[in-house]
């Protein structure tokens, strides 16, 4: 608590500086004693204190125009209290943004000893976010500037790291995948009396899980655009306990049709809830303007990239197992067996005792390939064997 940090945030043509003060060593570098009570009547002085010694300039070039961007606030970070002022540089014309200077002597002129710690806190061209901030430098009275040289990279690399996160997302969004699959179950399988009867057809299956995919894709990404624009704010909680209970009802409609034909209609709504949950991965990269903008489209994209691939993985291996006698039992099965696991989401969720129920379906998860392939290999076994036994013997006589 008694070191400074300084975060910085890249911007096409600006630079935002986040101070990260101790109050008592600001205090003694400014000879004003600071409270939490009285900052809010010092917010002039402290302004007029830091702005000219805190200063960015480039290489042959004056001082980046600077001024403040949010009233200097009190605010305790990791559990200590600090003095914060944002502030905001402007470049000079001609000037580029990848190689700067910063030259900090806000406390270390009065209190060589202080350290400060430099830090980008997002760069899109370095693919540096907000959620794993880049420590750049160590400054202090004997070394009272840093030179930063981020020449390196471009907006390529940051759509791309964004692009992978999305593709993370879903590879380890075990609760996501599982509410999808559970809603294909059934897809292939005719509803006749108020239970799933038969194949229903190539044609038909094929047909309503494209309908469930992009009813789910649709869903998700206004409510991602949404949630990550700040136009919608929902509590984390009641969204995670909301996705639970998306698995449980898409597991119970597997074992019994609750709404048949209507599952894209489901998809798109649950879609909605899940999208708020993707939304908050995104919060954390701490993106504005255009960045934010790229960072949501690289993010859907990589989300709905990884979810075409598992849905490609899996949709033969449901096309051919729904046309045998195995299809019940391994309906029934994984139905069961996403519903165990919502439930136990929705107690973790709602009394906060943990059941281990991430660490039993992420361990399956890691193994998802292996088990992808199985499956397949299962369906190809299982339906040369249930189409041998349908071949009439008139049939096999005239082959």
């Amino acid at each position: 608590m008694y070191q400074s940090s300084v975060l910085l945030e890249y911007h096409a043509a600006a630079v935002d500086a986040e101070l990260q003060m101790p109050p008592s060593r600001l205090s003694q570098a400014m000879g004003v004693a600071l409270t939490k009570e009285n900052l809010s009547s010092l917010q002039q002085q402290i302004e007029n204190y830091i702005l000219p010694r805190f200063r960015i300039h480039s290489e042959n070039s004056s001082d980046w125009k600077s001024a403040p961007s949010a009233p200097v606030s009190w605010e305790q970070i990791d559990g200590a209290p600090y003095v914060v002022a944002r502030l905001h540089f402007t470049l000079p014309s001609g000037v580029s943004v990848r190689r700067l200077t910063i030259q900090d002597d806000v406390i270390t002129q009065a209190l060589p000893s202080h350290a400060v710690l430099v830090s980008i806190r997002s760069d899109w061209n370095s693919s540096t976010f907000a959620n794993e901030p880049e420590l750049v430098g160590v400054l202090n009275g004997q070394e009272g500037s840093i030179d930063i040289d981020r020449s390196q990279g471009g907006w390529a690399k940051g759509f791309g790291s964004v692009f992978h996160l999305g593709i993370r997302h879903i590879a380890e969004g075990t609760d996501h995948l599982l509410f999808l699959l559970a809603l294909l179950l059934p897809a292939p399988l005719l509803c006749m009396y108020g239970r799933w009867a038969g194949f229903a057809g190539l044609r038909h299956g094929f047909t309503q899980i494209l309908k469930v995919v992009t009813a789910f894709t649709i869903g998700h990404s206004i409510t991602l655009v949404l949630a990550a624009t700040g136009i919608v704010r929902v509590p984390a909680k009641p969204i995670e306990v909301l996705i639970a209970g998306s698995i449980l009802i898409s597991a119970i409609h597997a074992l019994k049709p609750l709404f048949p034909g209507r599952e894209s209609f489901i998809a798109a709504g649950f879609g909605l809830v899940h999208g708020l949950a993707f939304a908050s991965t995104l919060a954390e990269l701490g993106l504005r303007g255009w960045e934010r903008a790229a960072s949501i489209l690289a993010f859907n994209l990589g989300i709905e990239s990884m979810q075409l691939v598992v849905v490609l993985f899996i949709m033969p291996s449901l096309m051919l197992l729904s046309r045998t006698l195995l299809y019940p039992a391994f309906r029934m099965t994984g139905a069961l067996s996403a519903g165990l696991a919502a439930c136990g989401w929705i107690f973790e969720r709602l009394s906060d005792h943990s059941l281990r129920v991430d660490v039993i379906v992420g361990g399956l998860a890691k193994h998802s390939l292996t088990l992808a392939i199985l499956l397949l290999i299962l369906s190809i076994a299982s339906f040369s064997f249930h189409s041998f036994k349908l071949v009439s013997p008139d049939e096999a006589t005239r082959a």
